[in-house]
Order: C-alpha cells, then sequence, then structure tokens
C-alpha cells in the first residue's frame, strides 16, 4: 500500500508543478458575489485498513454558489468502485457519496496572485452496496485547497479531505473510520452581480 501512496503523491506533485508553469499568463482572479463556480475531479480515496475498504480511486462532479468572494456553499457528487481488503475475499463495494460544503476563500496577499486558497467544512452521506447487502452512512469532512487559474474563469483545483464515517455491521464493521481523499479537478467560475 505504501508503494501505491507514493506514486499517487508523486502524480499530484507533477499535476501541481505542471500547473503553477501553465498559469503564468493569467490574470488574477476575483470570485464575484452572487456567481458559480462547477466543475469535475478525479478522487484517490484511501481508506482505514480497519474498514475493509481498499484504497481506489473514482470521479464526480460539484457545483457551488458563492455569496461573497470569501463565502461559498458546494454540492459535490461522487461514484466508486472499491473491492473488499478482506484476505481471499473477491467482494467489491459500490460505493455513491454526496456532501455539501461551506468552503472559505483565503485572501491572498499579492493582488496580482492566480492562486485561490481555501478551508472546507461539510457533510453528507456516503451509500454502499457489498456482500449482497445495501446500507448508508452520514459522513462529516473537513479540509483544504488550491486553485490555480489558467484565466480570469478557469482554473485547476486541488483539494485534501479528511473524512468520517461509521460501518453498518454487516457489510462494513461497525466503529467509527476516517478517510482521505486528494483530489484534481477543473473549475470554471460565471455569473456574478451586485
Amino acid at each position: 500500500m505504501r508503494t501505491a501512496w507514493r506514486r499517487r503523491a508523486s502524480l499530484m506533485i507533477l499535476a501541481a508543478g505542471a500547473a503553477v508553469a501553465a498559469a503564468s499568463p493569467a490574470a488574477a482572479v476575483e470570485f464575484e458575489k452572487k456567481s458559480w463556480e462547477v466543475g469535475a475531479y478525479l478522487v484517490s480515496t484511501t481508506y482505514d485498513n480497519d474498514s475493509t475498504i481498499s484504497d481506489t480511486f473514482a470521479w464526480g462532479v460539484r457545483g457551488a454558489f458563492i455569496g461573497t468572494p470569501r463565502h461559498e456553499g458546494e454540492f459535490a457528487f461522487e461514484m466508486q468502485s472499491a473491492d473488499d481488503a478482506t484476505k481471499g475475499s473477491d467482494e467489491t463495494f459500490d460505493i455513491t457519496k454526496w456532501t455539501i460544503s461551506y468552503l472559505y476563500n483565503l485572501k491572498s496577499r499579492k493582488p496580482e496572485s492566480k492562486l485561490a486558497t481555501f478551508v472546507l467544512f461539510g457533510a453528507g452521506t456516503m451509500s454502499y452496496d457489498g456482500k449482497g447487502e445495501s446500507d448508508s452512512t452520514t459522513i462529516l469532512q473537513g479540509g483544504g485547497g488550491v486553485r490555480i487559474f489558467f484565466t480570469k474563469k478557469f482554473g485547476m483545483r486541488l483539494d485534501g479531505k479528511i473524512w468520517h464515517l461509521h460501518g453498518d455491521g454487516t457489510i462494513i464493521p461497525r466503529d467509527g473510520f476516517f478517510a482521505f481523499d486528494a483530489t484534481v479537478g477543473v473549475s470554471y467560475l460565471f455569473g456574478g452581480g451586485a
């Protein structure tokens, strides 16, 4: 598992470096009041070993309303398929996750900056099917990230989130577990007004 994590971390670092290099011609970004952000992303999820869910990749989509340049409300939806990590098992988990999050956009010290950092906190539901059963659990998450803009409206977004889930006792052991998401995606801003 350590080798896989190193490989994923290396890819994320390379992607971030390429994005920073490509972002140099863009003008400084400013979030407008009452505007929207939409995007899609790829996510690498690392589950707690005791959850019996193997680490996996997935895809997701998100949309957010920017009330003010600092405050944003976001809805995200993602789907993934993960193997059962129990030795000798050939089971697969089908997982659907949706979350509603509050994003606080941090102020840049450089007015010409093409980077927009943020922190986020949210809650949602994770539904899972496996071992012939289905169930769902409430999840709580926190994290942060950075947007690297290529133009004033379009950029790359990198997030890191830690989140908490519970099992049901049958499909996933009934305990509190943590998972970590590393995402890379794109963001597009539109709308705005007084």
